[in-house]
C-alpha cells in the first residue's frame, strides 16, 4: 500500500526481478518460502496452493516482465502483490494481497477483473459477498484514475483453517473531495453508522492534521465476527500525533503502542516522514472501532533489512512472542541474495487486543520485482 509521494523515496534496487517467471510461479515459491520457514507441512501447503493458484488465475499464468502496465498501487515498483505474516497469539497467518490485472491493461480492467473474482469468490465454503454488493456502487467508477487502488483481495490462511478472504476498495474513487461522503453511506448501509459516528464526525479535523482515509475493506465471511476496516494514511508528523487515529478504538493500548513506535523507529520522538497507516476494525453492535492496528513503514526507517528484522525481533520478544520463525522466513526468502541488497520488509503491524495478552504483530512482504519506483 504504497503512496506516490512515499516511491520517490525508496530504494531502486530489483534483487527479486524475474522476468521470465509468471506472476503465479513468482508468488508460489514465494508463499512455499514462507511457509517452509514457518514450518508448515507439506500437504497443507499444496492445498492452499491449489486454491491460490485458482484464484490468481488467469493474469497468474502471465510473464512478469520487467514492468507492470499500468502499474498496480500495490507496491512501489508496481508489483501487483505483497505476502505478509502476523503472529495472533503467537500463531501464525499468511497472507497474499494482490490486484487483479486485466487482459487490456487498463485500470478499469482491472477494476473489472476484481469485481468478476469478487463473485468467483462467493462460491467457496464460507464466503459472503452480500455486505460487499451492498456497497460496490460507491466503490467503481467508469474511469478508475491511473495509479490507484481498484478492487483488490487478500487470501489469509492460519494452518488447520480454511482461507478466509477479504476485498478492498477505494474510498476516493469519486474524488478525494467525497471521501467522507462515500464512507458515511457505506456505513449506513452496513448497519455501522453508530460505531462509524465517533470516527465519521471527526474526518475533516483528522484530515487537517494529516491523517487521510485511504482504503476500505470487508471480510467476506458471513456472521457478525466480520469486519469493517477503514484504513488512514498519515502524512509527515509526530510521533506522538501517529496516535491519534488509533486512540479512537476500544482496544488500542496507547502506552504499548508507543512503546512499540519506538522499537521499530529506533526512537521516542522526533517527525515520522515516511507515511505509516492505521487501520480501525468495525463490527455490528459496537459503539465505535472495537480494535486498531497500527502499520509501522520500515523504508527510510532502519538503514537496511539486518536492522529492521532486529528491530521487529524485539518487539516479538517484548510481547512474549518466539522471533525465530520471523528469522527462519526471512533466511529463505533472501537466500541467494546479497547481504545488504534486500529489502524485504516495508511494514510491520502492531494491534493490541488485552491488557495482559501478546499483541498480534505481523510483518509485511515485498520483493522490488521491477527495477526502481514508480514515479
Amino acid at each position: 500500500m504504497t503512496s506516490p509521494l512515499l516511491r520517490d523515496a525508496l530504494s531502486a534496487q530489483a534483487p527479486f526481478r524475474a522476468p521470465e517467471k509468471t506472476f503465479g510461479q513468482f508468488l508460489e515459491e514465494k508463499w512455499t518460502a514462507v511457509c517452509r520457514g514457518l514450518g508448515t507441512g507439506e500437504l497443507e501447503t499444496a492445498r492452499v496452493l491449489r486454491e491460490l493458484r485458482d484464484v490468481l488465475s488467469p493474469w497468474g499464468g502471465r510473464a512478469i516482465g520487467t514492468r507492470c502496465d499500468p502499474p498496480s498501487f500495490v507496491s512501489s515498483d508496481g508489483f501487483p502483490a505483497e505476502l505478509s505474516v502476523s503472529w495472533k497469539a503467537g500463531k501464525p497467518e499468511i497472507r497474499i494481497l494482490f490486484e487483479s490485472l486485466s487482459i487490456d491493461r487498463t485500470p478499469l480492467g482491472y477494476q473489472e477483473a476484481g469485481r468478476e473474482l469478487t463473485l468467483r469468490l462467493a462460491e467457496r465454503p464460507g464466503v459472503s459477498i452480500g455486505r460487499y454488493l451492498d456497497v460496490e456502487d460507491l466503490f467503481v467508477t467508469t474511469a478508475p484514475d491511473h495509479n490507484r487502488p481498484t478492487i483488490w483481495h487478500s487470501l489469509a490462511w492460519q494452518p488447520g483453517e480454511r482461507p478466509h478472504y477479504k476485498v478492498y476498495l477505494n474510498p476516493q474513487a469519486h474524488g478525494l473531495d467525497r471521501t467522507h461522503e462515500v464512507m458515511a453511506e457505506a456505513m449506513h448501509r452496513l448497519g455501522l453508522a453508530k460505531a462509524w459516528e465517533p470516527v465519521g464526525r471527526r474526518c475533516e479535523e483528522l484530515a487537517l492534521r494529516g491523517h487521510e482515509v485511504e482504503f476500505f475493506a470487508l471480510d467476506l465471511d458471513g456472521g457478525s465476527a466480520s469486519r469493517v476496516k477503514v484504513y488512514f494514511r498519515h502524512l509527515p508528523m509526530t510521533m506522538d500525533e501517529l496516535d491519534t487515529v488509533a486512540a479512537l478504538s476500544h482496544r488500542h493500548d496507547s502506552a504499548r503502542a508507543a512503546r512499540a513506535r519506538a522499537v521499530i523507529y529506533g526512537r521516542d520522538g522526533g517527525t515520522v516522514d515516511n507515511e505509516p497507516m492505521t487501520c480501525l476494525a468495525f463490527r455490528e453492535g459496537a459503539t465505535g472501532p472495537e480494535e486498531a492496528n497500527v502499520y509501522l513503514r520500515l523504508p527510510g526507517n532502519a538503514r537496511n533489512d539486518a536492522e529492521a528484522a532486529a528491530r521487529i525481533a524485539e518487539l516479538m520478544r517484548i510481547e512474549g512472542i518466539d522471533p525465530r520463525p520471523h528469522a527462519e522466513v526471512l533466511r529463505r526468502l533472501t537466500a541467494g541474495v546479497e547481504e545488504g541488497d534486500t529489502g524485504v520488509q516495508e511494514l510491520c503491524s502492531y494491534r493490541t487486543i488485552a491488557p495482559g495478552v501478546p499483541a498480534h504483530i505481523g510483518l509485511y512482504l515485498r520483493f522490488n520485482t521491477y527495477a526502481g519506483p514508480v514515479t
